[in-house]
Parts: C-alpha cells; structure tokens; sequence
C-alpha cells in the first residue's frame, strides 16, 4: 500500500501530469519512462478506487480513465502544479534546436536543461509533503527527455563523457545555449627550422595587443610550430581557434628531428570528417623545410592529459664553441658525467616565468667529438626535464657538475638537435 498511499498524497488536491507524478517513483522499476510509471500508478490508484477503497483523490486526475462503479464528475484537465505542463512544449522547443544545429557536423550531444525558480519551488513543496525516497529532480528528467526526444529525431547519440555538441535550454528565457566541442587530433612533428617557438609567444613589449615592434600581431615570434600546423587544420574544420598540447617542447633554437608528440585541439569547429591522410599531405607541402607532421589521427581529451603526463627521455646532439683551446684527450673528462645526477637551480633565462628550484636528473649517456681546440660535438641522453644547454654551459655555476667545469673552460651551445624522444 506505501505505492497508493504515496499516489493519493500526491493527487489529493490539484492536477499533477504522469511525468511528475512517476517521477516521484523513478527508482522503482527498471525500462520505463516515468510518464508511463506515472499512467500505472495512476491506474493502480483507479483499481483502488473501483473496488470500493475510500481514497482522497482530486477527481481532476481521473478524468480520461473509464470506471464501472466508482462515480465522478467530468471537468475540464487544468495545467499540472508540479510543472506547469512544461513536458507539452518540448517537442517545439526540440524543433527549434535542431534547427539551428542543422548545419554543424557532429555524432554525439548532450542535453541540458535551465528551470525557472518557480518550478524548482513547486517540487520541493511536493518533496516536503511525499518525502524523496523514490524519486528523481524535474531537471534530470526534462533534461533527458529532450535529450531522448532531439537525438530520436536527428538520429545522433547521447553522449554524457564527451559530447561533440552541448545545448542547454533555458525554459524560463525560452532561449537555449549551444556549446561545440572541440576536435582533437594526434600526430608528431618534427622541426627543421632555428628560431621557430613550438606556440605563441605575446609580444614583450605589448604583451599581445599590438605595437610598432611586433607589427601590430601581437606575437613575439612571426611563425611557430602551432600556427604553421593548425592554419590547414583551422580552414578545413573551419573552426575559430586552436590549441597547441605538445608532449615537451623544445628550445625555439633547438631542431627537432626525431617527431614530437603532440595533440592539436581546434575549437568549435564546423566540420569534423576531414581526410587526415590529405591533410597531412598538404601541412608538410606547405611547411616545406620548416616543419613536417606524420601518424596524424583523431583524438580525445584523454590523449591531451597523458601527453602532458609523459616523462620522456630524450637524446641531443649539441654543437659547442669552447672560451679557450683544448686538446682531444680533455674530452676524455666529460665520460664521468655518464649516469651521474645532476643539480640544476632553474636557469637564469627562464627564471623569469619558472619558480626558482633546484632540479635532480640523470644524465644516462654522453659522448663527445673533438671537431677542433675550440669546437666539440656532444651526444647526451638525458632524463626528462634536464637542461642540456646549462648541462654543457654551467650556467654561472647553477648546474654542477657540467661540461664547462669538467672542462675548465667557458662553454656555449651554438647548435641543438633533438634526434631522440622515447
């Protein structure tokens, strides 16, 4: 009896619809909507009725069902005080959704739905009088039926992870908010160019706005590694912004020749099936001798994340002018950094935007060519995150030990390649 005491608690005075009376029993029973738990509770409360149980019911809510003894007067089927009949207005709403994303190219969204305060309050008075054992919010269930109702019609799937598409509906401004996912696509690059930074860079003088200096851009740097990949991508998609996640970066002086991971976000974008085997033609056609892409293929926030989270080792070749002459048997002294730790303080070019530690990693390999007295070239495998360039100049002493101190001798990089990242 707890089910029809429930029910009549719920219909004893005014109209609640079959949405709003079910969903106060929405976590009984399994494969039904709760407009068709709310049509059986309301006829159980019939059969109750029929065979002679005295009940409290407002006869308004037994008016389309046919009884044999129980009377009642006939009256016309008010407005439900649960929710206004906002359940009648989805179908328009729906169609004036789909509309409007017609023309954007997407498989999954989801739905959400804005109530106003008022109806918010009319459930939580039913809440204070039936209690909340069984049921669920209005929100989740208007949500999901207009959900259910847009991916039926446009036949698209729902999707609560991660959705290409996000429109939320606003019942009380009778007005909705369309949010596009972005399109992520996985690949490596590599860079054969000096003097290019992987993203951009605001000018230092007007810090993005616009000046003489940077020629009105805002950019510090006229091309880098992000733009020079997304401008194909961002005119395919066409989509209005892009975001660069790269596993690391290396130094705008440093070549790449190995292939750096990286996962290309582009934002709100109109179109989503691209011919990424073209596209990949094209980027490295048009990027001839600056930067080259490969293994390109679509992707997801996930893959971003644990980029971010690699640790890789990586292996460089760095040329290196000396302060002053040596002879080939010196570079026999650089051997003892091989699987030595290394203590770096935070170099001093890049103290200005990083917190000023001091960093332990491992150099897991070294070998050296004499070139001249004053050249050399260094192969160095290093643990992730060690600074080669400081690892060979010292950095006034903010690295030990270090090419420079083992040495004697000043030592600057003149060349950086990286050729290894596993």
């Amino acid at each position: 009896m707890i089910i029809i005491d429930l029910a009549s608690k719920i219909l004893a005075d005014g109209y609640v619809c079959d949405h709003c009376l079910g969903r106060q029993f929405a976590k009984l029973l399994s494969g039904y909507s709760n407009k068709d738990r709310g049509n059986i509770v309301r006829n159980a409360v019939a059969f109750a009725l029929d065979s002679g149980d005295t009940i409290k019911i407002d006869p308004v809510n037994l008016q389309d069902i046919k009884f044999r003894t129980y009377k009642i007067k006939k009256m016309q089927v008010p407005v439900c005080k649960v929710c206004d009949n906002i359940f009648l207005q989805v179908p328009e709403k729906s169609e004036r959704v789909i509309e409007n994303i017609k023309d954007s190219e997407f498989d999954t969204i989801l739905v959400g739905a804005r109530l106003s305060g008022r109806l918010i309050d009319n459930e939580e008075q039913l809440w204070e009088s039936v209690g909340t054992e069984f049921c669920e919010s209005i929100k989740m269930e208007l949500s999901r039926f207009m959900g259910q109702f847009i991916t039926t019609k446009i036949k698209k799937d729902l999707d609560r992870a991660n959705p290409q598409i996000t429109v939320v509906y606003d019942f009380e401004e009778n007005d909705f908010e369309i949010g596009i996912g972005s399109l992520f696509i996985y690949g490596k690059y590599k860079k054969f160019m000096r003097g290019i930074p992987q993203t951009k860079w605001p000018c230092s003088k007007c810090r993005g706005l616009g000046c003489d200096s940077c020629d009105w851009t805002g950019k510090q740097y006229k091309e880098t590694v992000e733009e020079l990949i997304a401008a194909p991508v961002l005119e395919e998609t066409e989509g209005i912004n892009s975001k660069f996640h790269g596993a690391g970066r290396e130094d705008i002086d440093a070549l790449n020749l190995c292939g750096r991971e990286f996962v290309l976000e582009i934002q709100e974008p109109v179109k989503r099936s691209i011919d990424l085997v073209k596209l990949e033609k094209e980027i490295n056609k048009i990027n001839k001798d600056k930067v080259s892409v490969s293994e390109l293929a679509f992707s997801d926030k996930k893959t971003v994340v644990d980029l971010k989270e690699k640790k890789a080792d990586k292996t460089y070749f760095a040329v290196v002018e000396l302060d002053a002459p040596i002879t080939e048997a010196d570079i026999k002294k650089i051997d003892v950094l091989k699987g030595k730790i290394i203590k770096q303080e935070t170099p001093e070019r890049v103290t200005h935007r990083r917190a000023d530690i001091t960093r332990e990693r491992k150099v897991i390999d070294i070998s050296c060519e004499f070139i001249d007295s004053k050249n050399i070239r260094i192969k160095v495998k290093g643990e992730a995150g060690l600074y080669i360039k400081e690892l060979i100049s010292s950095d006034n002493g903010r690295t030990k030990p270090s090419v420079s101190a083992l040495l004697g001798v000043g030592a600057t990089v003149t060349a950086l390649d990286v050729v290894d990242i596993e």
